[in-house]
């Protein structure tokens, strides 16, 4: 009795990963081939398909999918184009793709567990999962990083580089952390350092210079777009941009928390108005290109200069490229062009007080309010 118990236990989880599989597969094919035009910001014909309630409801032509009757489910008759509908546009899907399917919906159509949802199409929405460190019990795995490598290596039969000599591991430590190499003396010094934490107290030491908020804030000012003039024909100087450079080169070293890090800069003038220094995180705004690109043209310098604020604000702490928005509704993304307009109108009523710069050097306020 118990080996047919196991049996069917087996068999049980055999099926219903192979169901799990064939949802996946079934909705990867809806998210590639249909929700250009049916997903989470469009709905052509009234219809979604970016989730199972939205598909069974259907749109203006009804039901979608019917679960457990392909023949009904107008989804299987518009992509074997046998009724008044022949879906996707473009090149039919290839028969082995209908077939996943019809498979699918005669199996009852149901949604994978982890798999799009009407709010979190993308991979983008999902909330992050923390995976479990492989367990591997090697010398050479010092940090959980450590064990993730070796364990790509292993599997792709592959072993570690040997591990470097001091005078390089000096080296790359330099360039990695503050951009500058080392001196002749200050390699000796740690090659010749016979502690065993040597390395370590290199990489604090060198976390701890000034240089590092230098070098590593550098990608967030690429990130942000800095510079020093405006560019297009003009290229005026941004005369007080090196403010909010030193800003971000003095949070680097600090280590000023992420959380914070965002908030000095999108929402400084509302959150922290007494404090001149979190003020300037807000000249993360004023700092970008094409500003008073036309001589004397104000209005469409101002408008451009909204459009640079939403676009910038959405790639950056987004991760999205809203600017699409602008002129209709993002097609992949669901950003609609009522919400680019909408935080347009967040930006639209602030104002740009700029302060002369005292002598002395200190933080300025120079950012929107």
């Amino acid at each position: 009795m118990s080996r047919l118990l196991l049996a069917f236990a087996l068999t049980g989880s055999l099926l219903y990963a192979q169901d799990a599989d064939l949802a996946s597969r079934a909705v990867s094919l809806l998210e590639q081939r249909c929700y250009v035009c049916h997903g989470a910001s469009l709905a052509q014909s009234g219809l979604r398909l970016n989730s199972r309630e939205a598909a069974l409801q259907g749109g203006a032509r009804g039901p979608a999918i019917v679960p457990g009757n392909t023949t009904q489910s107008r989804i299987v008759q518009a992509i074997r184009r046998t009724g008044d509908l022949s879906m996707p546009p473009g090149p039919k899907l290839a028969d082995s793709e209908i077939a996943v399917l019809e498979k699918w919906i005669a199996g009852g159509a149901t949604w994978p567990k982890s798999g799009p949802t009407p709010d979190k199409t993308w991979w983008s929405f999902q909330k992050p999962v923390r995976p479990a460190v492989p367990a591997i019990k090697e010398a050479w795995v010092r940090t959980p990083v450590d064990a993730f490598i070796l364990s790509k290596l292993n599997a792709e039969k592959l072993k570690p580089a040997r591990e470097a000599d001091r005078r390089t591991l000096i080296r790359r430590a330099y360039l990695d952390l503050t951009g500058l190499p080392p001196t002749a003396e200050q390699i000796d010094k740690f090659a010749n350092d016979p502690a065993t934490d040597a390395y370590d107290k290199l990489v604090d030491e060198l976390l701890a210079s000034p240089r590092y908020g230098e070098k590593w804030g550098r990608h967030w000012l690429d990130l942000v777009r800095y510079g020093d003039t405006a560019g297009f024909e003009q290229d005026p100087y941004l005369l007080y941009s090196w403010r909010y450079r030193d800003w971000v080169i003095d949070s680097f070293n600090k280590d000023k928390p992420y959380d914070r890090f965002v908030k000095e800069q999108i929402a400084s003038d509302e959150l922290y108005p007494d404090d001149p220094v979190a003020m300037t995180g807000g000249g993360y705004y004023t700092v970008g290109p094409n500003r008073d690109m036309l001589y004397k043209v104000e209005d469409i310098n101002r408008l451009e200069t909204l459009q640079d604020w939403v676009d910038t604000t959405g790639s950056v702490f987004l991760g999205l490229s809203v600017g699409c928005a602008r002129c209709h509704d993002h097609k992949f993304d669901p950003i609609s062009t009522q919400d680019y307009y909408s935080l347009y109108g967040v930006f639209a009523s602030c104002s740009e007080p700029i302060v002369v710069a005292p002598e002395e050097p200190g933080p300025v306020y120079h950012s929107p309010t």
